[in-house]
């Protein structure tokens, strides 16, 4: 069971949802169907339709303020169970939180304040604050040599021990080579932008406040992850944070750098449903109810200003940013695919599944990502949720 805070957090964030997601979209159908048929019969409908639309106001409004006031009888119930020390978080509630943050919109996460997360290094589950004392004692054995693993969309750090029996775990490779991993956890809800700020920062504090001397520091992304990276390595450089000269290579996983299709599809579609009909609209702002982590993955997006004063659900707003690679740093871009051959038709398609071959090698229509760094791009054969336990990339690190 997850601490109490978190059960306050949960009771808010569902009534959220059944409130302004579940009820709030049937009530938009309604009120557009319903205008529709009056609208057909004409000005013999109106004094029927005025009655007809408050009643059903009354009534909506009332199903809405009960779901509220259910969601605060949630937070008092779980205020008479055991207190927060006595219970730690699971990794289930962990992933299921991840989920939440990841998928649903800014509005709804302020609703449940409990469930929002903070870019923090993580060790067994627990938060290791960047200060010297704290940070000799969580990790007694440090090395010069230090690998950061970023996760990607609605994980946690635990993605990357997940299912040994598949794969390998990869912060287990870097500990047998000599190197301390460290792992991160963010909300991946949150632009793309803010987290690459946040993570520039806990980065400057790790290597300034890490017991030994950092001669060596990796950064390691899945997906969303390396997109965190590269945010953050363009801040750290523009703000002149003294952690990128220790910075010696970066490794993408599966990271859609120009973009993703599925973000794509999914801004097309629910633009279209909003214009196509007026019963159609509200399921188009339902699938605009997405958190701004997902749209930020439509082009790659790695600042909070990137679309300047286009609205951020407009059709395919944004582009991909001018960001290069980071320079005197080797960047190992590893592209996933669904089978061997690059000519095969899923593999040209869909890439890994989730990114596409060009995304994961930052080649956009108008030409690849440039910048003066070596950049390596290694094919390895596993889609995109299996990168992070892919031999292959073990073989890399």
């Amino acid at each position: 069971m997850p601490p109490t805070d978190e059960l306050r957090g949960w009771s808010r964030l569902i009534a959220g949802v059944a409130d302004q997601v579940v009820v709030g979209t049937v009530q938009d159908m309604h009120r557009a169907i319903s205008d529709g048929v009056y609208r057909w019969i004409g000005p013999p409908g109106r004094p029927v339709k005025m009655v007809q639309d408050a009643v059903t106001e009354r009534i909506y409004g009332a199903v809405r303020a009960s779901l509220r006031v259910a969601g605060e009888l949630g937070v008092v119930v779980a205020d008479q169970l055991a207190p927060d020390e006595v219970r730690s978080p699971t990794p289930r509630s962990d992933k299921a939180r991840a989920i939440a943050h990841g998928v649903v919109g800014d509005d709804l996460i302020a609703l449940a304040p409990e469930l929002d997360l903070d870019l923090a290094v993580r060790l067994h589950g627990a938060e290791v604050v960047t200060e010297p004392s704290v940070l000799r004692d969580a990790y007694p054995d440090a090395s010069s040599r230090v690998v950061v693993f970023v996760h990607g969309l609605v994980d946690t750090e635990a993605v990357w021990f997940s299912r040994p029996d598949a794969g390998v775990a990869l912060p287990d490779v870097v500990a047998g080579l000599g190197a301390t991993p460290v792992l991160v956890r963010y909300g991946t809800g949150r632009s793309i932008g803010r987290s690459g700020v946040e993570l520039a920062d806990v980065l400057d504090e790790l290597v300034e406040n890490w017991p030994v001397p950092v001669t060596e520091l990796i950064l390691v992304g899945h997906s969303m992850g390396g997109l965190v990276i590269r945010s953050a390595s363009a801040h750290a450089q523009e703000h002149g944070q003294d952690w990128v000269a220790a910075l010696t290579d970066i490794v993408y996983l599966g990271t859609p750098h120009v973009g993703s299709w599925l973000e794509k599809v999914a801004n097309s579609g629910s633009w279209v449903l909003r214009r196509v009909s007026t019963r159609s609209a509200p399921i188009g702002t339902l699938l605009d109810g997405r958190s701004r982590g997902i749209k930020d993955l439509r082009f790659g997006m790695l600042t909070d200003d990137g679309y300047g004063d286009a609205s951020i659900d407009d059709l395919l707003t944004g582009r991909v940013p001018p960001v290069p690679w980071v320079a005197d740093v080797t960047h190992h871009l590893v592209v996933g695919r669904l089978r061997t051959s690059d000519r095969h038709p899923l593999t040209f398609i869909f890439g890994d599944a989730l990114v596409r071959t060009r995304s994961a090698s930052g080649i956009a229509r108008r030409g690849a990502i440039t910048g003066d760094a070596v950049v390596n791009v290694v094919p390895v054969d596993a889609r995109h949720t299996h990168l992070v336990r892919a031999p292959q990339v073990a073989d890399l690190l």
